[in-house]
């Protein structure tokens, strides 16, 4: 977190009232934007591409691997902090940011101690639409009006920019999300790399959504995934892409960067020049960590306790970062 985390100690502390009082805001924004998007999630597109897919689909499906026998259990323990690394209503919230940027989790599971009740979710997203909702609080005024060059962001060179071309296949851009282990890759064009679009690992459900798209999902390719999507979404362009990702230039305020992913509801944002190629991406745990700094210690500390106790109900340890 390096100088990032010393930009927010050097603005106001992040264990003074004002920054408590913006992290709690924070935390209310997490658990009503947890709800919303729980609201518009797969479900509710699941259940209406079940009407028209039948039976047949579902037969066919659970015939081929590895859908035929891959278990519940086998995808939950391939996951680095099996089963979660919970929180309690008592947990600080340096504890929960830290967790969701420099820990790499994209939510925590708000439990009851001693009892086996998830009682809500704390999100990235939600962290940053909370951010968003602290504007006129001196310490976040001071911090998102700051360039992100002077954050230290993007946090890699062009050079480290992962991308896929628009005629590459949509599988080999699956797999390039999972072999580097990030949710989203931007689409490019050219020896330039102009961005044409992004996908995101979650848009793989809709190989098993869409009749037209799963019929073919061997030779597809990224574009014409992106056709075949955008022509069924409500917020797609006139050439039938899916809307465009948002996108910003290296000048650009921390403010106007947590705006544009708030708004449009996504995990990253591309950083382009002025010829549109990528160089270079933001995240949300890249925006969370801007305003957070840990104390020597700290988090190991906290996973420690944390995973003794969970051990002591029966789980197994968890691999450390």
């Amino acid at each position: 977190m390096g100088a990032v985390g010393a930009v927010g100690v050097a603005a106001l502390g992040t264990t003074g009232p004002a920054a408590v009082a913006g992290l709690t805001a924070a935390a209310i924004g997490a658990s009503v934007a947890g709800g919303l998007t729980a609201e518009k999630g797969v479900a509710k597109d699941g259940l209406t591409a079940a009407d028209h897919l039948g039976e047949d689909f579902y037969k066919v499906l659970l015939q081929q691997e590895p859908f035929r026998s891959t278990t519940v259990r086998s995808i939950v323990e391939s996951y680095r902090w099996s089963p979660f690394v919970p929180i309690t209503l008592d947990t600080s919230m340096l504890t929960v940011l830290l967790l969701l940027s420099k820990y790499r989790l994209r939510n925590v599971p708000v439990i009851e101690p001693e009892k086996p009740i998830i009682r809500n979710f704390i999100t990235q997203t939600g962290v940053v639409k909370g951010l968003q909702q602290c504007k006129g609080r001196d310490w976040f005024d001071y911090i998102s009006a700051l360039p992100l060059s002077d954050l230290g962001l993007p946090f890699m060179s062009i050079d480290e920019v992962i991308t896929v071309n628009s005629d590459d296949l949509i599988l080999e851009a699956f797999k390039c999300m999972k072999d580097n282990k990030i949710g989203g890759v931007p689409v490019v064009e050219g020896p330039k790399r102009k961005l044409v679009g992004s996908v995101s690992i979650r848009d793989i459900r809709f190989l098993l959504l869409r009749p037209n798209l799963f019929s073919n999902f061997r030779q597809l390719t990224v574009i014409e995934f992106m056709k075949t999507l955008g022509s069924t979404l409500p917020d797609s362009e006139s050439n039938c892409l899916v809307k465009p990702p948002p996108t910003c230039t290296p000048d650009a305020s921390l403010g106007s960067v947590i705006d544009s992913i708030a708004s449009r509801i996504t995990h990253r944002i591309y950083v382009v020049d002025d010829d549109l190629e990528v160089v270079g991406v933001v995240t949300l745990r890249d925006v969370i960590s801007c305003f957070i700094h840990e104390p020597p210690g700290y988090c190991d500390n906290y996973l420690a306790s944390a995973m003794e106790k969970l051990e002591g109900k029966g789980v197994r340890s968890v691999e450390k970062i």
